[in-house]
């Protein structure tokens, strides 16, 4: 036998004080699991202006009539 199968592994949790119920200690432990997964920092998403309302509000440059409503 190695060491390793010899050596007893330490608990995950130990309840120190009270007596929690088995859905007392499952919530405990997600809620741990969920806060150790450290997703990382997400990476940041892509801006898309396409169709944005405010372009609406723009001059149209290039189409019919758009060079002669140019006032200096």
């Amino acid at each position: 036998m190695s060491e390793e199968s010899t050596t007893a592994e330490r608990p995950f949790l130990r309840v120190v004080n009270g007596n929690p119920t088995d859905e007392d200690i499952a919530v405990l432990v997600s809620v741990l699991a969920g806060a150790g997964s450290g997703g990382g920092a997400a990476e940041p998403e892509t801006r898309d202006d396409w169709g944005h309302p405010l372009d609406r509000l723009r001059p149209q440059w290039g189409g019919p009539g758009s060079y002669t409503n140019l006032r200096y």
